[in-house]
């Protein structure tokens, strides 16, 4: 008998231990448990990294008020391709990023009191091997005959560039001279009304801190008719901003398109101002004069079908082409050492392609939406790739 309950208080007992082994088991397996045992072990590593802290100094140096901070966190990848991948780059300090040497024949922006705004010191030597690999890539895109296609592919890169680079412009000032194409007729308009140029979209890429957008409908570089109201040439007090660390450029389209019984073409280098060179040879010898600080870049305009109405002109032997009045400003731009985007030259918006006019442009001229947002990009990405010292 006694035999008989020793037997069955073993078996309870078996049974008690399988049933607490159950639940235990239960228990560890529960999404809260295994997240108190994983917090567990977090808070002991926390515990010896901040004794390990504590015995040894940390030789990095604080941020200091009044060092230049622009964080790139958040940046979006490029797509992948058979270009090198960008490293993964751990800020430290925060949303301080990493600092590495300036880059080399990159520019330095200061204000006019030769304070740095912006150098370029947070890209890794990863990163700017991948930025050249897609310079390089776009780089044979130009070659492409001009094309819808052409255009987009331009695009895609502009964008991997830009996003990769991760850079932003916050204690820079940026102005805008040019014409409708730079006041944005033909794309869309904000909440407050304001026209939406490329000029939005360059700002939305690069971040300045301050931006000014002197764009006017039929502005030139010289007057035509006996007409100077819309003439840059005698109006630059109003254009040109003293304090701006950048400025671009975008003209004589409309000086191309200006109908005039006789339009006087101008020489450039013979001493003269008269027609359209002489004034834009007049402003471009000025600027280091004038805007010592100011780093301008000239824009070419793209490829049109349109002609000009004119076709008597002085000083010009014969009819000049678009590119003939392109070629002045890439001229004067060489010779006083200043950067061009030209858009003619590498054919990118080029809206002789029927499929580019239709996706692109409101007009026979101006962008819609679309064109100012990849006109944009592609401004942003060459002003942020000269600052770089990628391309030259």
């Amino acid at each position: 008998m006694n035999r008989r309950k020793r037997e069955e208080r073993k078996a309870w007992l078996t049974l008690t231990l399988i049933v607490i082994l159950v639940v235990a088991a239960a228990l560890f397996l529960t999404k809260d448990f295994r997240e108190y045992l994983r917090d567990y072990e977090s808070f002991q590593e926390y515990k010896k990294y901040m004794a390990a802290q504590q015995s040894t100094p940390n030789p990095e140096k604080e941020p200091q008020t009044g060092d230049i901070v622009s964080s790139t966190e958040n940046t979006p990848q490029p797509e992948e391709s058979q270009t090198p991948q960008q490293p993964t780059a751990t800020p430290s300090g925060g949303s301080e990023p990493q600092r590495y040497e300036v880059l080399a024949g990159s520019q330095t922006l200061c204000d006019v009191s030769g304070n740095v705004l912006w150098q370029a010191d947070t890209i890794a030597p990863e990163t700017v091997e991948l930025l050249r690999a897609y310079v390089q890539e776009r780089n044979l895109v130009y070659l492409w005959d001009n094309s819808y296609e052409k255009t987009l592919k331009i695009n895609e890169l502009d964008k991997k560039i830009l996003e990769t680079a991760g850079c932003a412009f916050p204690g820079v000032k940026i102005n805008f001279i040019g014409d409708s194409i730079t006041e944005g007729t033909g794309g869309n308009q904000d909440a407050d009304g304001r026209k939406i140029s490329y000029v939005n979209y360059v700002q939305a890429a690069l971040q300045f801190g301050e931006v000014c957008n002197h764009g006017r409908v039929g502005a030139t570089i010289t007057g035509y008719n006996n007409n100077y109201d819309l003439a840059i040439g005698a109006h630059e007090d109003e254009l040109f901003v003293k304090d701006s660390e950048i400025t671009v450029l975008y003209v004589g389209l409309n000086d191309f398109l200006a109908e005039a019984e006789v339009k006087n073409y101008g020489v450039l280098d013979n001493g003269t101002t008269g027609g359209y060179c002489g004034q834009l040879q007049k402003i471009a010898n000025s600027l280091r004069t004038k805007y010592p600080n100011t780093l301008f870049f000239f824009v070419t305009a793209y490829q049109t079908p349109w002609e000009s109405g004119t076709t008597n002109y002085t000083n010009f032997n014969g009819i000049p082409t678009l590119d003939d009045y392109m070629n002045p400003i890439r001229i004067m731009a060489q010779q006083n050492g200043y950067p061009v985007i030209d858009l003619y030259s590498t054919g990118f918006m080029d809206t002789h392609d029927a499929n580019t006019a239709a996706n692109f442009l409101a007009d026979e001229i101006h962008p819609n939406d679309a064109g100012y947002r990849i006109l944009g990009e592609h401004i942003a990405a060459e002003i942020l790739l000269y600052c770089l010292g990628i391309i030259e």
